[in-house]
């Protein structure tokens, strides 16, 4: 019997962990080359600001979002836990080490060890496990020993046999000894509980917080125990066994739920009774089953330690994925519940589960897929029509039960519009690859009522307006509006085109909201105007979506209108508090997800709507979607300063300290990220540099800036975030200056004073120095110009003088001319005289001594005796020659009457000839008597007679 009820007991076990929830979160796995550090991971935990922290083989792992760093122990061994205080302190321990990483003055993390606290025979251990912060106490273990850290002490507690695990849950700290059992931290001492004994031989892996005064307690293999006060029993919920692979570590998701990892089958989610609610495993998505620890960060998303690498958890996103095969990713063309179920529509036919009615977010419901029977193929769309299931199936048109589909017409349906808006409608039509036919619905069944005669095309969007108009569109041709024959089985189509006021023949898709008829188009969204007969720009949605790309629309319950454009889902809600402004809200998690060319969007209540998908469906709850939106935060990663040579000014850690740096850093590289984990590529940037931006910069998904050849100067960095939901965060900034080059610095601007005020000095004295030379320079011009004037007049008077000098030597000239005419005349005188005297001595010797003619021989010969003519000649010279003839007699006494005349004769520059005519002698006696006078006037041979004459004329 006891045999029996174990084996029923692991049968439900088992059967528990084969079905999972139908939606699985996103899962985002980061491998061993994107960490940058080593291939395991022990520890997590994050810090105020949500940046991640893990203890890895190659040392202590940080994650802000964008920027994975790896900052290793001193001794480069593994790194087994970690802890954080309230100071931003990170304890780490690993083999053979301890202490804590703290940030710098520069945000970068510094170790500080702590071994040189220990006594010199404690230093030496293997690796610190656990590390547990309880107030202002920091607990270490290792196998052999628990070491406590308070005020700067370390204190030393071994164990009786072992320390096998140190867990803290709310304010009570529990340590495992392996032969004592379990122990508490009071009063500053290790103290056995009630009962601990029944855990002796028991590896505890896990406590978690399940009640106000209830911890439970989760073994390694061994099931699980209840702490509730002092009292600790067996915990039936979860027996020995329970677990598929051994439980490594526990986490608490709230009073009711608890996450554990496990070696071989992942993370598994469980309540308090011991139901597993979800198990994410490689199959669903994770790295590798091996999980070695899981945490719950602070949006309650998981991250798991794995044996090779780090993967996160999406585990309260509002977005879900639905796999209805998960060994061949189908795409999901489409979804209907009905009955509390879900059908599928997918390539390999139509896949049902059931649902869980009593939960408000139905990808909880736990179950496994199945194909129905005769589905088989391509299903397009599943319709809810008179309460029934209508498959339109690439082979046929279709009706849908849990078990069965069952065919009704052959050919190839793609959707259903019943003719009449009354529920039953007794006609429905169908879109089909070659045109339109009808179903019949009578007595609860339907039936082929055959093709209609009419348009030969494929109608895959068809809807009907409020005056029972048919439109259906083709993406390739335009706009039909189609009107159904008075028989029933045939219809007319006009095709409407660009020509009719649409922006284009192509890519228009017709649906209809708000009891309205929309054409999606490539320039938004368009209605038909009756009175016109034109399309025109809609009225409802043109001022909330604009001119964008519409390619799918779909009304919700609340009348929001889910729409897509290019690859991105959106959604239009007028239930934001002003109906007359819409909100508009992107998915961009979703984007490229989507069905791209078969899109539709199956809103079924608030809480649920799914979406068709290029692998499977996808699951939101629009509900959650806002509340898990948290307000945002975002960091600087870091921020390098690079000029000669890079340095890193602020490494991303505590709050950043505003710096000064030398002229030669003119480039700077900032980091930023928001922990925004689950939106990783979504949440949007913008930022500033005060001093160099005039404004924010447009908003973006990059995660890093540059500034180059930045001038000297103060600047702040700012940067924010902002969701997709439009909400921003508070704006982070740093703050630092680029010190001028040493040649405009102050103390340079102090030297370029002084020097200016020397040169100003310099300059006033210099020119004092040229005035002073300007004005020595212009007297001594004046002086000079003043001799120029006397001189001039000197030389004036000297002009005047020597004018009248030349006057008067013209006159002596003159005058000498007029002597030597005189001489001359005297000389012809003579001569003629001689020959009247000579004639009067022929006439006389002829006439025997006429008494007359002696008498005139006697008067002549008295006329050449006579010496008045000479002295007048001597008198009227020495007037004219300034006493020429006197001042050579006084000077030279010895001189003859002859000398004085020959003097005389020479002065008045006369030849030779006619010296020796007036001295009536001949042209050797005028050179004798040149000779006589040299010798009286006692020259010497090398100098002229004539030059000493002229001398002797021009002494005053």
């Amino acid at each position: 019997m006891k045999w029996g009820v174990l084996a029923i007991l692991l049968a439900w076990v088992h059967t528990g962990w084969t079905q999972n929830t139908i939606g699985l979160p996103r899962i985002i796995n980061y491998t061993q080359e994107q960490l940058l550090g080593g291939n395991q991971t022990w520890d997590i935990r994050q810090d105020s600001t949500g940046r991640m922290f893990f203890a890895n083989n190659e040392g202590l792992l940080s994650f802000d979002g964008n920027y994975w760093k790896v900052f290793p122990l001193p001794n480069k061994t593994i790194l087994r836990s970690i802890n954080l205080d309230d100071r931003g302190r990170i304890y780490a321990g690993g083999q053979g080490e301890i202490g804590y990483f703290e940030p710098d003055a520069t945000g970068n993390l510094r170790y500080h060890s702590l071994l040189s606290y220990l006594p010199a025979n404690q230093r030496v251990f293997a690796d610190i496990w656990d590390i547990e912060i309880l107030g202002p106490a920091v607990f270490f273990r290792a196998f052999d020993r628990i070491m406590e850290w308070n005020n700067g002490q370390m204190q030393v507690y071994p164990p009786r046999s072992e320390w096998v695990s140190l867990k803290k849950t709310g304010n009570r700290l529990l340590a495992q000894d392996a032969q004592n059992g379990l122990m508490e931290w009071r009063q500053q001492q290790w103290q056995p509980l009630k009962r601990s004994e029944i855990l002796i031989g028991k590896t505890l892996n896990g406590l978690v917080q399940t009640g106000r005064d209830s911890i439970l307690l989760l073994t390694l293999r061994d099931g699980a125990f209840l702490l509730s006060g002092d009292s600790l029993q067996a915990y039936a919920a979860i027996p020995p066994g329970f677990f598929a692979s051994d439980l490594i570590a526990a986490t608490a998701l709230n009073e009711e739920e608890f996450v554990v990892a496990t070696s071989s089958h992942g993370c598994v989610v469980l309540n308090a009774k011991g139901q597993v609610i979800q198990q994410i495993s490689r199959k669903e998505g994770l790295q590798n089953n091996n999980s070695i620890t899981v945490f719950l960060d602070r949006d309650r998303n998981l991250w798991a330690g794995l044996v090779s690498g780090i993967s996160f958890i999406a585990y309260n996103s509002a977005i879900k994925y639905i796999h209805p095969n998960t060994e061949n990713e189908l795409a999901g063309f489409g979804a209907r519940i009905f009955g509390n179920r879900l059908y599928l529509a997918s390539p390999d036919g139509v896949y049902q589960v059931p649902l869980d009615p009593g939960l408000p977010d139905l990808s909880f419901s736990r179950g496994e897929f199945s194909l129905i029977r005769n589905s088989g193929g391509q299903v397009w769309r599943i319709d809810e029509v008179n309460q029934q299931l209508l498959m339109a199936h690439n082979y046929g048109t279709y009706l849908l039960d849990a078990d069965k589909a069952v065919q009704l017409a052959p050919e190839p349906a793609w959707l259903f519009v019943p003719l009449s808006p009354v529920q039953p409608a007794e006609e429905i039509l169908v879109g089909n690859y070659t045109g339109l036919k009808k179903l019949r619905y009578q007595n609860g069944q339907f039936s082929n009522a055959g093709n209609l005669k009419g348009l030969y095309e494929s109608l895959r969007f068809l809807t009907i307006d409020h005056e029972n108009r048919i439109w259906a569109s083709h993406p390739y041709r335009g706009i039909y509006q189609i009107i159904l024959g008075a028989d029933g089985q045939s219809y007319e189509a006009r095709l409407y085109t660009e020509k009719d006021g649409l922006p284009s023949s192509l890519g228009n898709h017709v649906f209809k909201v708000r009891n309205r008829v929309i054409f999606a188009t490539e320039k938004g969204a368009y209605e038909f105007d009756a009175a016109s007969g034109r399309f025109v720009p809609s009225s409802f949605l043109q001022p909330a979506l604009g001119n964008i790309e519409l390619r799918y629309l779909q009304e919700d319950g609340a009348g929001n209108i889910w729409f897509v454009s290019g690859k991105k889902l959106g959604i239009v809600e007028w239930n934001r508090g002003d109906s007359a402004k819409p909100g508009i809200t992107y998915f961009p998690e979703l984007t490229g997800h989507i069905l791209s060319g078969f899109e539709q969007v199956y809103p079924y209540n608030a809480n649920n709507v799914f979406i068709a998908s290029e692998k499977g469906l996808i699951h939101m709850n629009p509900g959650k979607y806002r509340k898990n939106r948290l307000s945002l935060t975002v960091s600087l990663g870091g921020i390098r300063a690079m000029g000669g040579k890079d340095s890193i000014v602020y490494g991303g850690y505590g709050q950043p300290v505003a710096s000064s740096l030398p002229s030669s850093f003119n480039a700077f590289h900032f980091e930023f990220s928001s922990p925004a984990y689950g939106l990783a590529g979504i949440i949007e940037y913008s930022y500033q540099l005060v001093g160099f931006d005039n404004n924010w910069s447009n908003w973006s998904t990059k995660t890093e800036k540059d500034y180059t050849n930045l001038t000297h100067g103060q600047y702040t960095f700012r940067v924010k975030a902002r969701n997709n939901l439009g909400q921003e965060s508070t704006p982070v900034s740093y703050s630092f200056t680029v010190l001028p080059p040493w040649y405009l610095s102050v103390y340079a601007y102090l030297l370029y004073l002084a020097l200016l005020g020397c040169g100003i000095y310099l300059l006033v004295r210099w020119q004092r120095h040229k005035l002073l030379q300007q004005r020595l320079k212009y007297e001594e011009k004046q002086r000079q110009l003043e001799i120029l004037h006397q001189l001039e007049i000197e030389q004036s008077e000297k002009a005047i003088i020597q004018l009248h000098n030349e006057k008067l030597a013209a006159e002596v000239r003159y005058k000498n001319k007029e002597l030597a005419d005189t001489s001359l005349h005297l000389v012809e005188r003579t001569d003629a005289l001689a020959k009247v005297k000579e004639e009067l001595q022929k006439l006389y010797k002829s006439s025997d001594g006429n008494m007359g003619l002696k008498k005139a021989l006697q008067m002549v010969s008295d006329m050449e005796k006579n010496h008045e003519s000479w002295d007048r000649f001597a008198a009227r010279f020495d007037e004219i020659n300034n006493d020429f003839l006197k001042k050579i007699r006084e000077r030279y006494p010895v001189l003859t009457s002859n000398d004085l005349k020959l003097c005389a004769y020479l002065q008045l520059n006369m030849s030779s000839k006619e010296i020796a005519q007036l001295l009536n002698i001949s042209l050797r006696g005028v050179e004798i008597g040149r000779y006589r006078l040299r010798k009286k006037l006692q020259l010497p041979t090398e100098k002229s007679i004539t030059d000493f004459l002229n001398e002797i004329s021009q002494v005053e």
